[in-house]
């Protein structure tokens, strides 16, 4: 067999192949795979011992791969070849597996399983010992992290070290250098600020380390996996604005100086933007926790006689937030971020937390372990950015949703 030819089989390639009968002219889309062709129209050719409900679910597996982005029903169904309907029965079965992930836009993307399942065959080949882990505070959102980071490094057969950052930048720099150091195989960070760590991120490199930031991007990381932030916040604006029927006077709370924040702010934004009667009277930023709620809410309302809703960057602000209201007896709408189980038991008990955006911390871990093994393996990731799609969780679905932490 020829290079060339040897190369076809192991690069994915797709053909337009036309064949001529006596009675019509049918084109076929040819999805070039590992090993052989598989045709990505109707049913896939029969063989012996294959199963072709696996193969049209690996053609579009392979499709949604192909493409680098997210894709509608019509996209798959004109990209494989298959019946719409059928390309729908596949992406609710995959779905349900997590081999793929469906957005708030009817989309379809690749799953936190496949990325696990990736991330195992890739440790038989390329083994990671030791994962290093720096986040900010012990705040509920981190430690759900850490949780998963266990199951995930146990899975490997590998030794997580945790280190928290206490929200300096001077401190969580220093972190990776220590494990620059120490040589582990794999560094993960949850970031107290989104520059500053340059200099520690480059060290790491230099030694052929990955960083991998989590949760907000990093100048100088390797890759960044989190929640789409922005599409949270809106989510959130919006369920706000509906509350307050398009009117009022709000309060926006921050928490530290991370992109997750500030996306999250500038989605809450945009989402009340369409809204002429509804007025950002105050903006604060301060921590990420239920005492820079509390702080944020006494300051707010000291200084504003009327205030119709906040909206918090995270949960544990939002229940700080809460229990100043509560106190005075205040009945204000609060909207936050996260989907923590405190925000959902007020959500169940009829607020003043009245909806929350979701984040998912296992599969942000398991997504970042995915291509931190990737990297640590030498091997290509096309997609060094992966945003993970948000649900709104408010009265109307809460009893269906089980929160984390």
């Amino acid at each position: 067999m020829s290079n060339s030819a040897s190369s076809d089989e192991t690069h994915t390639k797709h053909r337009l192949v036309t064949l001529s009968t006596t009675s019509q002219e049918r084109r076929l889309i040819v999805i070039c795979g590992l090993r052989q062709c598989h045709i990505a129209y109707g049913e896939p050719m029969a063989e012996p011992g294959r199963v072709p409900a696996l193969a049209r679910a690996a053609v579009v597996l392979q499709a949604i791969s192909d493409t680098g982005r997210p894709m509608t029903l019509a996209d798959l169904a004109s990209r494989t070849g298959f019946p719409k309907s059928s390309v729908m029965g596949i992406c609710h079965a995959l779905t349900h597996e997590a081999l793929l992930v469906r957005g708030v836009d009817g989309t379809y993307a690749l799953g936190s399983h496949l990325f696990e399942l990736a991330s195992a065959a890739r440790a038989h080949s390329w083994p990671i010992h030791d994962i290093g882990f720096s986040y900010p505070v012990d705040e509920s959102f981190f430690l759900a992290e850490i949780d998963a980071l266990h199951t995930e490094a146990g899975r490997l057969g590998a030794r997580l070290h945790v280190h928290t950052a206490k929200e300096s930048t001077a401190n969580q720099s220093q972190r990776i250098l220590e494990f620059v150091s120490a040589g582990v195989d794999l560094v993960l960070i949850e970031p107290v600020a989104t520059d500053g760590l340059e200099e520690a991120c480059a060290q790491a490199r230099a030694a052929r380390i990955p960083v991998v930031a989590l949760g907000s991007a990093v100048s100088g990381a390797d890759a960044v996996v989190a929640t789409d932030n922005t599409k949270a916040g809106f989510l959130a604006g919006s369920a706000l604005a509906k509350a307050l029927d398009g009117r009022g006077r709000v309060a926006v709370v921050g928490g530290i100086p991370i992109t997750a924040n500030s996306d999250r702010i500038a989605g809450f934004l945009a989402a009340v933007a369409p809204h002429p009667g509804i007025e950002v009277v105050a903006t604060s930023y301060g921590e990420l926790d239920a005492k820079s709620g509390r702080r944020a809410a006494k300051e707010i309302l000291a200084a504003h006689e009327t205030v119709d809703g906040f909206f918090a960057a995270n949960d544990q602000i939002a229940i700080g937030i809460s229990g100043v209201l509560r106190g005075r007896k205040l009945s204000v709408p609060i909207v936050g971020v996260d989907g923590a189980k405190g925000a959902i038991d007020e959500i169940r008990a009829g607020g003043p937390i009245i909806a929350t955006a979701t984040q998912d911390p296992p599969a942000l871990v398991r997504t970042a372990m995915d291509i931190g093994v990737a990297l640590h393996s030498g091997a290509h990731v096309a997609r060094r950015s992966r945003y993970l799609a948000p649900r709104l969780i408010d009265a109307h679905n809460v009893e269906r949703y089980r929160p984390w932490g």
